[in-house]
């Protein structure tokens, strides 16, 4: 049975908890361009996995102070005893000889104090995944300044970070443990000690001898690392829209199945939040829409909360509105929205005249909305404009129009007649690739009557365009509020050009319901 996920609430990739939740240790690399998230989806994996996990976090750079006030959520966590253990000064027991042995020959192996024949070196090792020793071949040389001589230091001293590190694993045997390094090339500069053998080292030691689980924050976006990682997760910022776009690829997840490779995600409120590929079917039992009232008597809802507060109050009585849609988006991309503002103006008795895109005849289009309201009050407010409307008994909710003159298929008295049993603001929502490719490409010339007396008469005009559509330029300058859709790997993007905004993802609605959640992406 598919996973049941509460619309609205924070997402994470389910192929993150699934790597580090199998069987044995496992190591993870986190790394980015500056400024993309690592340290908050490093706490995030920790918070994830607090119910199965007991987890250590280690900052080298930052304080516990910084780390509260840059994450407000995290302090309450801490008091749960949920995510960061107290830090100690002073090294325990380990509950065995055969463990402080091992932990011994971990750190002795960083730092250079025991001879090759008592342990494998780690950076020989090293030298092998990189293909340059052989196996069976000598110990490379020491480089200059990390000889034996110079990393021979007293316990306790001067790598306490890592022995704590080593503690919070002992005193959780045999369970398994979670341990967050950020970051591991600043730990590893700190002793002089490159960081890959300090990573190699940890690896033999705690992920492979003891089964922890170790996750690397990296503050270079270079992949030099991965190879040594059993993961690599890498965050990166797409601007290809105009727009800051955060995204995750998950570029390895050893022996684990990846169903989604990158991820949209959004820093809101001081979380990773992923968003997921999702595709809008009408639910078997849609529920009656509750209406959202105008913000005020200038403005009209669109039916979505997050939208209104999106263009700065709601569509502004007697002005133009433009959806238009990036290329490669699906013209269904635009319907939520589009469905939203008919089925709320529907709800409030007015009155509606729609031009469907191309995706949808007049019956498909009204199919899809009954049930959020009622087949009465959509026919008597609903009134879809079909050029070359199909043979047939003339259905109560459709006009025909003759497909020849746009100026006199669409007349305002015509529709105000088509409408009288409707109230006002009359919305007109209107599809121009169905237009042009009925009328042509200058179809909005013939139009501008018709607009004249809609906006005078405090209506709304909407228009949805696709990147064929040859009207778009003139509809961007009249437009008053200007709304453009994208496909952001698999996520559907809102972005406000006029009011300009910051981009918003589409969610996944609640039960029973078709509008969805936007959520910035920040």
């Amino acid at each position: 049975m598919a996973e049941k996920k509460e619309a609205g609430t924070a997402t994470f990739p389910k192929e993150i908890v699934k790597f580090l939740s199998s069987p044995g240790g496992h190591s993870l690399i986190l790394r980015g361009m500056a400024g993309t998230g690592k340290t908050t989806l490093a706490l995030q994996i920790i918070e994830e996995l607090a119910a199965v996990q007991q987890s250590y976090y280690m900052s080298t750079r930052i304080s516990d102070q910084s780390l509260f006030s840059q994450f407000p959520w995290l302090l309450e966590k801490v008091k749960e005893g949920e995510i960061l253990k107290a830090r100690k000064k002073i090294r325990k027991r380990a509950d065995s000889e055969q463990q402080v042995e091992k932990i011994l020959l971990g750190l002795a192996a960083i730092k250079g104090e025991l001879k090759s024949e008592k342990v494998k070196s780690p950076r020989k090792e090293l030298m092998r995944l990189q293909g340059i020793v052989e196996a069976g071949g000598e110990e490379p040389v020491a480089e200059p300044g990390v000889g034996e001589q110079e990393l021979i230091v007293s316990l306790g001293t001067m790598m306490p970070e890592i022995e704590m590190a080593y503690d919070v694993v002992d005193k959780a045997l045999p369970e398994r443990t979670l341990v967050a390094i950020d970051s591991i090339d600043a730990l590893a500069e700190k002793y002089g000690v490159p960081a890959s053998r300090m990573i190699n080292t940890l690896q033999k030691d705690l992920v492979e001898g003891v089964g922890t689980n170790l996750v690397y924050v990296l503050e270079t976006p270079d992949p030099l690392l991965d190879y040594l990682g059993d993961g690599v997760i890498y965050l990166s910022l797409n601007f290809t829209t105009g727009r800051r776009i955060r995204e995750l690829d998950i570029l390895k997840l050893r022996g684990c199945e990846i169903r989604q490779p990158k991820y949209v995600y959004t820093l809101l409120g001081g979380r990773v939040r992923t968003f997921e590929y999702s595709r809008y079917i009408k639910p078997d039992r849609p529920k009656p829409l509750a209406s959202i009232s105008d913000p005020d008597a200038k403005h009209v809802s669109t039916g979505i909360a997050d939208l209104d507060a999106m263009v700065e109050g709601g569509l502004r009585k007697g002005t133009i509105i433009l959806i238009e849609l990036g290329p490669g988006v699906p013209v269904v991309a635009s319907a939520p929205i589009e469905n939203a503002v008919i089925c709320n103006s529907v709800t409030q008795g007015r009155g509606v005249a729609w031009v469907p895109t191309k995706k949808t005849g007049a019956e498909n289009a009204r199919e899809e909305l009954l049930g959020f309201v009622s087949a009465d009050a959509f026919d008597k407010n609903v009134k879809i404009l079909e050029p070359h409307a199909p043979a047939g008994a003339p259905k109560p909710y459709a006009v025909t129009l003759e497909g020849e003159d746009i100026r006199v298929d669409m007349k305002w008295q015509d529709v105000q007649y088509n409408l009288k049993n409707a109230g006002t603001p009359v919305l007109t929502m209107v599809g121009f690739d169905s237009l042009e490719s009925v009328y042509g490409p200058t179809v909005l010339d013939g139009m501008m009557e018709f607009l004249t007396s809609l906006l005078n008469n405090d209506g709304i005009f909407v228009a949805t365009v696709t990147p064929s559509v040859r009207s778009t330029s003139r509809l961007s300058d009249l437009a008053h509020t200007h709304l453009r859709i994208d496909k952001i790997s698999g996520v559907t993007m809102v972005r406000g050009e006029e009011p300009f905004t910051a981009p918003h993802a589409m969610t996944d609605p609640e039960p029973g319901d078709f509008r969805p959640k936007l959520v910035p992406i920040l």
